[in-house]
């Protein structure tokens, strides 16, 4: 499974698990000349998917990678190589909804409480809305195999500064910037189901979730995990017996006008 399948898989099942590509109160702004921008856009499945059926606003996806798509893309679309570290290179005020999904791991912690928030509210207009979505890195009602990968992982995620459970600190991050201290922080969580006990769903959940534990477990996570065994039928049976999930949580809260 490549980089681009992989990463349609995980898309579908947050938007089945969440029956929809975002929760935030926007349908007013997604059927108007807005800017919608999207952090961590990889190969651009949600964007593609808002621009098909919100077709009125302008899109901007970036990301740090050059894997955006190279097939035909829509008109309204935009792609960018950078990084929000960096800075984003967009006037105070540019967009009307910024979605962000998946990037727990990819910002210390330090970096979320000192820049990415920051950085978010800067160019969110007033009035706008802000959206993430994150897993927490923790099995639930996991088998012996899972809890050895899923200690390894953490281990590892924190050996750089990283907090595996960030998503347990995203309210009270957002609510400590300005712009946002006034508002509601809206929260929602959904089980990501890992294996056939939750039919269709999980089976493609557990089936996604072993192949990226395969290829963690290649890197320094694997040297900590110290399996050395073929984990592709272990972890699918351990999943099932077990009915293992881990939770997926979206935060979503308008910028005061």
């Amino acid at each position: 499974m490549d980089f681009d399948e992989r990463e349609h898989l995980g898309h579908v099942i947050i938007r089945e698990i969440f029956e929809k590509n975002f929760s935030s109160n926007v349908h007013d702004i997604l059927n108007r000349d807005t800017k919608i921008l999207d952090i961590g856009c990889g190969s651009g499945f949600w964007l593609t998917e808002m621009a098909a059926d919100f077709p009125k606003p302008s899109y901007i996806g970036v990301d740090m990678l050059p894997v955006f798509p190279t097939s035909t893309v829509p008109s309204n679309i935009t792609f960018k190589q950078l990084n929000l570290l960096e800075g984003l290179p967009f006037e105070d005020n540019t967009f009307d909804f910024i979605h962000m999904q998946f990037l727990a791991c990819d910002f210390t912690e330090l970096q979320w409480e000192t820049i990415v928030y920051k950085e978010l509210a800067r160019v969110l207009k007033p009035g706008g809305w802000l959206e993430i979505c994150d897993p927490e890195f923790e099995f639930y009602n996991s088998g012996p195999t899972a809890k050895q990968i899923n200690s390894a992982v953490c281990t590892y995620l924190r050996s750089r500064n990283v907090n595996p459970l960030i998503v347990q600190r995203h309210r009270s991050l957002i609510e400590s910037i300005p712009s946002f201290s006034s508002s509601i922080v809206y929260h929602e969580k959904r089980h990501f189901p890992l294996g056939p006990y939750a039919n269709k769903l999980g089976i493609l959940g557990g089936f996604l979730t072993v192949k990226c534990c395969k290829d963690i477990l290649l890197g320094p996570v694997g040297k900590i995990a110290k399996i050395n065994t073929d984990i592709n039928d272990i972890l699918t049976r351990e999943f099932d017996s077990h009915n293992t999930y881990f939770l997926v949580h979206r935060f979503y809260v308008q910028k005061k006008k």
